[in-house]
């Protein structure tokens, strides 16, 4: 990896935390720098560009995936309406992490609560109501969040 560092930089950060790098970069054959200057390039990579609108995201990692998942779903181009079947929601969501059976407690409900989705009950199916996603133009909130009826 070519560097040639122009600025430098120093923060805190928790023992335990900077050893489990420490071991991850020997793992990998890198020094501690290389595999921060790394960690940093990808966070840059994944964010874009700051001056287009970023989508409005759960700050939670695991939820932040739910929610795109769950979007990507309810907003297919065949899709009429935005949702999804509570049990495909299920379905899509449970990992070896988060099995089925919490997949409700874990994704759903968290996410219902900050209000990405809405849970609707239906005549056959309860639904997963998404949304269009909200966007930032860079600083602020272009579109405010919506309840969308199911």
């Amino acid at each position: 990896m070519d560097h040639n560092p122009t600025s430098r930089t120093s923060f805190g950060c928790p023992t335990d935390l900077l050893e489990q790098l420490d071991e991850i970069a020997e793992r990998e054959d890198k020094s501690r720098s290389e595999k921060l200057r790394e960690l940093v390039r990808q966070e840059v990579e994944a964010k874009g560009d700051l001056d287009e609108p970023q989508p409005v995201l759960p700050d939670d990692e695991q939820l932040a995936d739910a929610y795109r998942t769950l979007h990507d779903r309810a907003h297919a181009p065949h899709k009429t309406k935005p949702r999804v079947k509570l049990e495909t929601a299920k379905n899509k969501l449970f990992t070896n992490d988060t099995p089925k059976s919490a997949v409700l407690d874990d994704l759903i409900k968290p996410l219902e609560r900050l209000g990405y989705i809405s849970v609707w009950p239906g005549n056959q199916h309860v639904w997963v109501v998404v949304p269009p996603m909200r966007y930032t133009d860079g600083e602020d909130i272009v579109k405010p969040a919506e309840k969308v009826p199911a």
